[in-house]
């Protein structure tokens, strides 16, 4: 969505919300999907809290909601709240419990969190397990955990795996795979690799737009 889409799209939501508190209604004037929309237009501006509101209210006015409780998880994780996303996608993945996506958010979360970091295992192996695409993404997050857990050489055959992956196409996640991959080289004792996987990251970042290919899938 486009900026000024975004834009459009905030100020009529806001709009409706105070025609409705003109007309001094009892009830909220916004449905769950114009809350669930409100909080995807503030959470695209950089604005989480007020996104985590909005997402919080559509995920209320619509219990079980999987859509807006894994925006509420994504606006929390931005925020840097990782027990309040942790909460947001495992609610989420108790209504949609085969939601690949989701719990790939989840693991990945769970793998910043100093003290819950060893649980992200069973929920990534469980998302790969249901054979989700892009595959790379996930196998990002594999490879994390790999690295935590001190198997170098698993996670750097998981990050390759990633790169190797021909839907993993945007650029910025790219790059910060290849990043992973070189911390791995560097652990394993080859600062040369892990010199040229940081160059290939660089090169991507800076060729914004276009699509990926050649060397931008080594490491």
């Amino acid at each position: 969505m486009k900026l000024r889409d975004i834009a459009t799209l905030l100020a009529g939501l806001l709009l409706v919300a105070g025609c409705g508190l003109a007309r001094a209604r009892p009830s909220d004037p916004l449905t769950a999907d114009e809350h669930n929309d409100l909080g995807v237009a503030y959470h695209a501006r950089g604005e989480y809290s007020l996104a985590a509101r909005e997402f919080r209210r559509a995920a209320t006015l619509r219990p079980g909601w999987t859509r807006a409780l894994a925006n509420l998880g994504d606006a929390h994780l931005a925020l840097g709240e990782l027990d309040e996303a942790i909460d947001a996608y495992e609610t989420a993945l108790k209504a949609s419990p085969d939601d690949a996506a989701t719990a790939n958010n989840l693991a990945w979360t769970l793998l910043q969190h100093p003290g819950r970091w060893q649980e992200a295992e069973s929920v990534i192996r469980g998302a790969l397990a249901r054979e989700p695409e892009p595959r790379g993404y996930y196998l990002d997050t594999l490879g994390l955990l790999l690295l935590k857990k001190g198997e170098v050489r698993d996670a750097l055959t998981a990050f390759r795996a990633a790169l190797a992956d021909a839907g993993l196409r945007d650029r910025a996640t790219r790059a910060l795979v290849l990043r992973h991959a070189g911390e791995a080289h560097a652990r394993l004792g080859d600062p040369s690799a892990a010199e040229r996987c940081d160059r290939v990251a660089r090169n991507l970042e800076a060729r914004p737009g276009g699509e990926v290919g050649g060397s931008d899938t080594v490491c």
